[in-house]
């Protein structure tokens, strides 16, 4: 059973943060691409990009993400990382998908829109 929406990356990074009271930005961007060569590693920058990710999809399952600042780092609540083992165990199902937003709607014009608009606009220019 699948907990997390996420990258084997993305999940490695939650893992991390199971392990540690905070997880800094430097020390998960040495266990993510400590290994690789130099001209290998990517940019700091994808650790907060990432970030990003892995809170979206903590979030679907309750679990909330906490900026650690001035650590440089995240962290999450006892209460949480016994909750998310638990739901990685299968002690605890995760909870069912939360409800998605619906879509915004289409900048385009509605059909025929595009028409009254044109018709007005001729209108105002014909001085009618």
């Amino acid at each position: 059973m699948t907990v997390l929406d996420a990258t084997p990356q993305q999940c490695e990074m939650v893992g991390f943060m199971l392990k540690r009271a905070v997880a800094g930005r430097e020390a998960m961007f040495t266990v993510l691409f400590g290994a690789r060569p130099e001209c290998d590693k990517p940019e700091m920058k994808l650790i907060d990009v990432q970030m990003v990710k892995v809170r979206a999809a903590l979030e679907k399952i309750g679990i909330t993400v906490h900026t650690e600042w001035g650590a440089g780092g995240w962290s999450l609540t006892r209460s949480d990382k016994a909750k998310l083992r638990a739901m990685m165990e299968g002690r605890e199902p995760p909870p069912a998908a939360l409800p998605v937003a619906s879509p915004r709607p289409s900048p385009l014009p509605a059909p025929g829109a595009r028409e009254a608009i044109r018709d007005r606009r001729m209108a105002f220019l014909e001085g009618a």
